[in-house]
């Protein structure tokens, strides 16, 4: 999640969506009282290579009791699987932050006037992106592809509706689809008066083995499971099944 009082926008950080990309690109336009939170400690060496602004604002006091170095103070691998398994402090803003506690810890001024958005991509294309990130966060060998997204589907893991909506309702004012990118994202800038010239930088690239189409890759069961799941998704963003 960024958050740029100098600009006045809200970027809510989703799963599987080029979201990585689009914070190292938005931590170059940031100011200096902007919140940025932490990434995987090799997409903060791209940050750091560009000579954009990393991790900042992103702890409101002190670390907590019993975790002196909190969670990413290091920016080390270790502390990046702990935020990915969910283990956040009470006073962190952090990477896939819902927009229900992003509201709360901003305030109700700032998430009023701020531009909120974010970013969406097929429902199929996460799933099979999701299914890869997950077998090399957890280590797990090629073969065992189909068993992991067998498990994502049927825990309903792959929407992303739970990050930007508030009580089962859209709490952004714009969500822009990945695969409009990079068009779509020089026009949400554009209403915070920012500009970004050059390419998207690439990140989290490794993980996906396989770079067929998610329809050549999914069968129809499991299609049919993802639409079931995420059908408000497909009817929010205009997706085809």
């Amino acid at each position: 999640m960024i958050a740029s009082f100098e600009h006045r926008f809200i970027f809510i950080k989703t799963r599987k969506t080029a979201g990585t990309a689009i914070e190292l690109v938005l931590s170059s336009l940031c100011g200096a009282a902007d919140i940025i939170t932490p990434i995987h400690p090799d997409d903060e060496k791209i940050r750091e290579a560009h000579g954009w602004r990393g991790p900042q604002n992103f702890r409101i006091g002190p670390a907590p009791a019993g975790a002196p170095e909190g969670i990413l103070d290091r920016g080390d691998e270790a502390d990046y699987r702990e935020m990915m398994k969910g283990r956040h402090a009470d006073n962190e803003y952090y990477n896939h932050m819902p927009a229900s506690l992003a509201r709360r810890m901003l305030g109700e001024d700032f998430w009023r006037t701020a531009h909120k958005w974010t970013i969406e991509r097929h429902p199929y294309e996460k799933a099979v992106s999701q299914a890869f990130f997950k077998m090399w966060f957890m280590g797990r060998p090629a073969g065992d592809f189909q068993p992991v997204l067998e498990d994502l589907i049927a825990n309903e893991e792959i929407d992303n509706r739970d990050l930007y909506t508030i009580d089962g309702k859209l709490a952004l004012d714009e969500i822009i689809r990945q695969e409009d990118l990079p068009g779509s994202f020089q026009a949400v800038l554009a209403k915070s008066g920012l500009r970004f010239d050059g390419p998207l930088p690439r990140a989290k690239t490794v993980q996906r083995a396989d770079r067929r189409p998610a329809a050549e890759i999914l069968n129809d069961r499991q299609r049919k499971a993802i639409y079931d799941s995420c059908r408000e998704t497909f009817d929010l963003m205009g997706y085809e099944r």
